[in-house]
């Protein structure tokens, strides 16, 4: 009963901790790898703010949890929560991609045919053409459209159809219609009109406005580039009702964009290893000839790097393993956890090796200084709590469990299906069935946790990094998770306001075989590495289930690298 008490006044101290300390952060806004000078960045709900220099840098200072903005006219915004250990922020500004009728949209990169062809059914700014699909977003000039619903129902000619509806449409003699900037006032020349890759130099007013799908509209100059002289007027594209909608093979049903295919992984898509090349001070240690010689190598560039807390960690990992003289990496571990006790990042980068060296009751006291930092972050609870989990404390990692549960039923946010709630409810569900007499639960109590298979979790210490995950399976099918702002904003969303940086994923062991998995590392907004830690449950929520632990340093960007391999067997032991 103390035990508990002494607990729940620990947490209740911790909660009430400030983590509000005011960060000055600065770094460098580019775009396709160009600064962007003149960026507007302010703290979310503020009139005020700063912009960029003409070298596209700036500094700003902020609170933790509070949401910088970064806009730019024709960019699109970026929002970034800030977090305690939040003092470089590298942005790279995407181009926006309007969702408007008239497009213009420079430097996109050309999508081909195929893919075109497959997004024709839901997209409205595709249109087909006699010369291919062309897709307003990436046709380098201005193309205006129409949505065949959005037509005069009760016009009996296109003519009277198209009028007022597209600014700068104007009747001309004889039934026709004129495009803006064609020809001259004196001279006006009107468009021809393309009818499902037919060309026709007259308005073709056989067409039932019914079947009309959508409409393109290509200004005189354009016209004439992309048709020639006789499109000097403009050129008005018209695609009717499931003429060109691409259909699945052997069936009249539309394609199934949600189906995976063009997914069979070659071997070309991945280096053979994660590995580059070694910071000078790495290669100077392993030069050393002594244990001692390396550690006055580590002091000679302590003097340069020290600053760094990475510099501390790649040092330590060298001494780990390829010294035997544990003196000196104490020293310098010692010397770490003083220096950046209050670097919660940089903490979880030290337990992740000292995780790697089966050093356990050494990571414990380093979860829990993480946790008094931390102590409104759900990675916190669950760290804490597996780390008792591992060093077979079980109570207590039930109490702090149940001590996350209690504080999010309190908590308005709701759960991302998998994120980290879903991880401590796999974890405490697997605590229970396995541990229910070290636990004192009754017999009504107990739970079944034979989940099978195989559970990879990937833990990550700076929450702005950004990868692909690549999943190979035994057939050589892939799928990708990316962990990306752009490609995943809700997930990234909740990782911040909840404060967790993990991810898990059950692979079935019924399929058997070697399953691959490849990282690509994209960066995380600043110039240290990110330090990834993968847990692999063999037999997971049975007796016989086991554990190993990988650590990696994420620093090479943009390669899709070999990260681990993994045996499905369905004869695992099962019991």
């Amino acid at each position: 009963m103390k035990s508990i008490l002494a607990y729940l006044f620990l947490f209740s101290s911790f909660i009430c901790l400030s983590q509000d300390n005011t960060n000055s952060i600065k770094g460098v806004v580019t775009s396709y790898d160009a600064p962007l000078p003149s960026v507007n960045i302010s703290l979310k709900g503020s009139s005020s703010g700063i912009q960029t220099s003409s070298s596209g840098k700036y500094q700003i200072n902020a609170s933790p949890r509070d949401i910088l903005v970064f806009s730019y006219v024709g960019m699109k915004t970026v929002e970034i929560i800030v977090e305690d250990v939040t003092k470089v922020l590298n942005i790279d500004m995407l181009p926006m991609v309007q969702e408007l009728d008239e497009v213009t949209v420079e430097q996109r990169k050309k999508k081909g045919q195929e893919a075109m062809a497959i997004d024709y059914a839901t997209k409205k700014s595709i249109i087909q053409t006699s010369y291919g699909f062309i897709d307003a977003e990436n046709a380098g000039y201005e193309m205006n459209f129409i949505d065949g619903a959005s037509l005069n129902g009760g016009a009996v000619y296109l003519v009277d159809a198209l009028i007022g509806i597209l600014p700068g449409l104007r009747r001309g003699g004889d039934n026709t219609v004129l495009l803006r900037g064609g020809g001259s006032l004196e001279n006006p020349k009107p468009p021809i009109f393309e009818v499902d890759g037919v060309i026709f130099t007259t308005t073709p007013e056989f067409l039932d406005l019914n079947s009309i799908d959508r409409i393109a509209i290509i200004p005189g100059l354009k016209g004439a580039i992309k048709y020639g002289n006789i499109a000097s007027g403009g050129v008005i594209i018209i695609n009717t009702k499931g003429k060109f909608i691409k259909r699945e093979e052997g069936s009249n049903e539309p394609y199934d964009q949600a189906k995976l295919r063009n997914n069979k992984f070659d071997k070309s898509m991945a280096t053979s290893a994660l590995a580059r090349a070694a910071p000078i001070y790495i290669i100077d240690m392993e030069k050393a000839g002594s244990d001692e010689d390396a550690f006055g190598v580590f002091q000679e560039q302590k003097k340069v790097y020290g600053s760094s807390p990475y510099f501390f960690l790649a040092s330590l990992n060298h001494f780990y393993e390829k010294r035997v003289d544990n003196l000196f990496s104490s020293k310098i571990e010692s010397e770490f956890k003083d220096k950046f006790e209050d670097n919660p990042d940089a903490l979880k980068g030290l337990a992740y090796l000292l995780e790697k060296q089966n050093r356990l009751q050494d990571v414990l006291p380093l979860y829990k200084k993480i946790f008094i930092n931390r102590p409104r972050y759900a990675q916190s609870y669950r760290d804490l709590a597996n780390m008792y989990v591992v060093n077979q404390q079980y109570k207590k990692a039930l109490g702090i469990y149940a001590r996350y549960k209690s504080f999010r039923k309190m908590d308005p946010i709701a759960a991302i299906e998998d994120g980290i709630d879903a991880i401590v409810e796999t974890e405490t569900v697997n605590l229970i069935a396995l541990r229910p007499d070290q636990l004192a639960i009754s017999e009504e109590d107990r739970v079944d946790g034979d989940v099978g298979g195989i559970r990879v979790l990937f833990e990550w210490n700076n929450s702005e990094a950004e990868f692909d995950l690549q999943f190979v399976n035994p057939e050589s099918r892939y799928f990708v998770w990316s962990h990306t702002l752009e490609n995943e904003p809700k997930r990234i969303y909740d990782e911040k306001i909840k404060g967790y940086s993990s991810k898990q994923f059950l692979i079935d062991e019924t399929q058997e075989g070697v399953w691959k998995i490849n990282l690509k590392y994209l960066g995380n907004k600043g110039y240290d590495p990110t330090y990834l830690k993968t847990t692999i449950y063999y037999n997971y929520g049975r007796s016989s289930q086991k554990e190993v632990v990988e650590v990696i340093e994420m620093s090479e960007k943009n390669v899709n690298r070999e990260l681990l391999s993994i045996v499905a067997r369905s004869n695992f032991n099962k019991r």
